[in-house]
């Protein structure tokens, strides 16, 4: 099946993000295939939820 997919993963500045990348290229990813790394920036507005979302983890 290598080369015939395009596999996108959306990453921010987490942890988890970086640890779904490395799980993708190592579990999804065959020789030819197309990796689409997304970045998502938040916004300013979301600055607040974000940090109190970090302090509680939910």
């Amino acid at each position: 099946m290598g080369g015939d997919r395009k596999i996108g993963v959306a990453v921010d500045y987490s942890s988890s993000s970086k640890v779904a990348l490395q799980w993708a290229v190592d579990n999804l990813l065959q020789k030819g295939e197309t990796l689409y790394v997304l970045h998502v920036k938040h916004g300013k507005g979301e600055e607040v939820r974000n940090t109190m979302w970090l302090q509680s983890g939910s």
